[in-house]
């Protein structure tokens, strides 16, 4: 409304002084260094109007000239970012289908971009590494900020996977101890002594672990079978296995008594011949839900015709719980343990008809 009001008023004004200006014009007479110069004040004031005009578009030319190098520079990275970013893009579906060959190329031309480089290194390094292009792949690695504790996990990570789990406890255990709120560092330390077969070590950073929460409650429930029966048994076969020892003392003792605890003694024992006191162990920990989490380390132990008690109680959770196929996998272990393969035939085929996923640790 106001704008329609100022146009209304403009116009009323020109219609006024029009008439006015043009009937006496008037002019200006302009006397410099012996020039003359005469014009009407209107065609001095279109002058004016024009001279700005040509000034204007002088400046906006020259600003133009003088931004050009920039606006070029901004738009090659421009550019360069966006070739980027779609490498990064199509290098990551690449990863994704483990295309390495592709995926290395792509991801290593994605770092011309500066945006997610350190993200970008660790996907090109496991790339690389798993293309066969090994010396690439450790360039990528050591290009990472030792400061960040990813660089640290893709460093022994991939001496794991070339089968150097030595290595890489040696080089996470002085990080460790700077820094052992790293859930992630700590699941792979743990790992890594595991495959090492540093059992020892194992078993002194548990209560580290325990303390940190590297695991999750569920997690440390898996986990306890993953590190206990084989730590201890080894440790007993090696001669180096005490109760009193210190390593096994600072343990907590929900974690000495333990189900995978009392796995691994059985374990140490049956190999030493003490079949007996195997079973009887395995009879007075081992419960009902238990043994799915057991029996890929239960079905290891050699208990000979030491099954007797240990068959009494799995048929006896067999009356309430008819369908549990990781009781009758038990039974068809027991069987072939006193030579009854006939049994033990029968009890696996029923072990796989409750759960099929049995298959894959293959009949006792």
């Amino acid at each position: 409304m106001m704008r329609l009001l100022l146009l209304v008023l403009l116009l009323a004004l020109a219609m006024w002084f029009g008439p006015l200006v043009l009937a006496q014009p008037g002019y200006v007479r302009i006397v410099v260094a012996g020039y003359t110069l005469e014009m009407t004040l209107v065609g001095l004031l279109s002058c004016l109007l024009l001279v700005m005009l040509l000034s204007w578009l002088v400046l906006r030319l020259l600003r133009f000239v003088w931004l050009l190098p920039s606006r070029s520079w901004r738009f090659w990275q421009w550019r360069r970012r966006q070739k980027a970013e779609q490498a990064f893009q199509q290098g990551l579906r690449a990863f994704a289908r483990q295309q390495w060959q592709d995926a290395a190329a792509l991801l290593q031309q994605s770092l011309q971009h500066h945006q997610h480089q350190q993200e970008k290194q660790m996907l090109a390094g496991y790339a690389a590494f798993y293309a066969g292009q090994k010396q690439q792949a450790e360039q990528l690695v050591q290009a990472l900020p030792e400061s960040d504790a990813n660089t640290w996990f893709v460093k022994a990570d991939l001496l794991i996977q070339q089968g150097r789990a030595a290595e890489a406890a040696q080089l996470l255990q002085p990080r460790m101890e700077q820094q052992s709120t790293a859930c992630g560092l700590g699941q792979l330390y743990l790992y890594s002594l595991q495959q090492a077969e540093q059992w020892q070590s194992l078993l002194e950073q548990v209560p580290t672990a325990l303390k940190q929460r590297w695991f999750s409650k569920s997690q440390w429930a898996v986990q306890r079978y993953q590190i206990y029966p084989k730590a201890i048994s080894s440790l007993v076969q090696q001669g180096q296995f005490s109760e009193q020892a210190d390593y096994w003392q600072q343990l907590p003792g929900k974690e000495r008594k333990s189900v995978a605890a009392a796995i691994g003694r059985a374990w140490a024992k049956a190999n030493q011949g003490q079949t007996e006191q195997a079973e009887r162990l395995l009879v007075n920990t081992l419960a009902l839900a238990d043994v799915e989490l057991a029996w890929p380390y239960l079905r290891q132990i050699p208990l000979g015709n030491s099954v007797l008690q240990l068959r009494k109680q799995v048929q006896h959770w067999l009356r309430d719980h008819a369908a549990n196929g990781y009781l009758y996998a038990v039974l068809s272990w027991l069987a072939a343990q006193e030579g009854e393969l006939e049994q033990a035939r029968l009890a696996w085929k029923k072990a796989l008809q409750y759960q099929p996923e049995l298959a894959t640790f293959g009949s006792p």
